[in-house]
């Protein structure tokens, strides 16, 4: 697909990370290029999303040592944080201006915005079967209950959850379903929502912020869609969190805060946290939802509290270094 891309540019397609088998590090491909092209200055393209996380990549500064990183912006008005950056590290970075493009990979994978798609790489896609994912009937459902705003945090919240469940250790199939159908019922009216919660609380009964995660849970498992407890759970505290939540609930949990469309002011530290552990980023989204209602004036949910309780003795107990 490589190929077929750009066979009418100035490229050459590298298979050098696929021959090289077993692990491949950014830092090992451009080793490698430096081999053949001794004399030449490399650029290492790159979104600036992904900034966040570089002091994270191995060995991140014998890149920076082998090739200038060209950031592409994927947001209007980015500002990289430098903390952990030497002035001469600083250096070595190029700032791309582009007009971010709002789009997800799970768009293109899925056929949805064929007009991006180059037509012999679509035609291919096509031809092959490549990425079904089997959620396609669970998406058709989704485009009759969602919003274009909320499919796209949806599938991107999916996409992260998947992820997540790679690093930590749960099913990443369960994961990109349970981030799929998280929001299922969030465009849905008042007396939808009542169809499906059952023996609610008074704070619930008024916070109507939390209503989709409960009504989320009676619909598809009153509906029969989902009888997974581990899916049905994720998608009932995704919202709120809790205390005690299955390793499934929390990626769910996290993804939500830290998918690809979130641009609150926090959320590349809240991405970082996510590196670390689950819990760390828990532990501070619990208490920076919990500082935000209340400078509101607004209801809290007791489970939320809960959940901050929990991440709080989970730390003192010395069980996350």
């Amino acid at each position: 697909m490589c190929r077929l891309a750009f066979r009418d540019m100035n490229c050459e397609i590298s298979d050098i990370e696929l021959k090289r088998g077993d692990k491949s590090y950014t830092v090992d491909t451009l080793r490698e290029i430096r081999n053949i092209f001794p004399d030449d200055e490399l650029f290492f393209i790159i979104g600036s999303d992904m900034l966040s996380t570089f002091r994270q990549w191995y060995r991140w500064e014998d890149i920076l040592s082998m090739a200038k990183i060209c950031a592409a912006s994927r947001e209007n008005g980015f500002e990289p944080d430098w903390n952990g950056y030497s002035p001469e590290q600083r250096e070595r970075f190029v700032f791309v201006e582009t007009e971010p493009l709002e789009v997800s990979s799970t768009e293109l994978r899925s056929g949805d915005k064929p007009e991006l798609l180059d037509s012999e790489v679509a035609r291919y896609i096509k031809d092959n079967g490549l990425y079904d994912d089997g959620l396609s009937e669970y998406r058709k459902l989704l485009k009759e209950k969602l919003d274009d705003y909320r499919l796209d945090h949806s599938e991107c919240v999916s996409e992260c959850a998947a992820v997540l469940a790679e690093k930590y250790g749960a099913d990443p199939e369960k994961a990109r379903l349970a981030g799929l159908l998280h929001d299922v019922m969030k465009n849905a009216s008042d007396a939808e929502h009542f169809l499906y919660m059952d023996n609610i609380s008074s704070i619930e009964l008024h916070n109507r912020k939390v209503w989709h995660q409960i009504s989320g849970e009676g619909f598809l498992r009153e509906k029969g869609i989902i009888s997974d407890e581990e899916i049905l759970g994720a998608v009932r505290w995704h919202t709120t969190g809790r205390a005690g939540m299955t390793l499934l609930e929390k990626i769910v949990y996290v993804a939500d805060f830290i998918s690809a469309d979130r641009k609150y002011k926090d959320v590349d530290v809240v991405r970082r946290l996510a590196q670390l552990s689950l819990e760390h980023a828990i532990l501070y989204t619990s208490r920076y939802t919990i500082e935000k209602l209340a400078g509101s004036d607004m209801l809290i949910h007791p489970a939320t509290v809960e959940c901050y309780n929990d991440m709080v003795s989970h730390f003192r107990k010395g069980q996350v270094k």
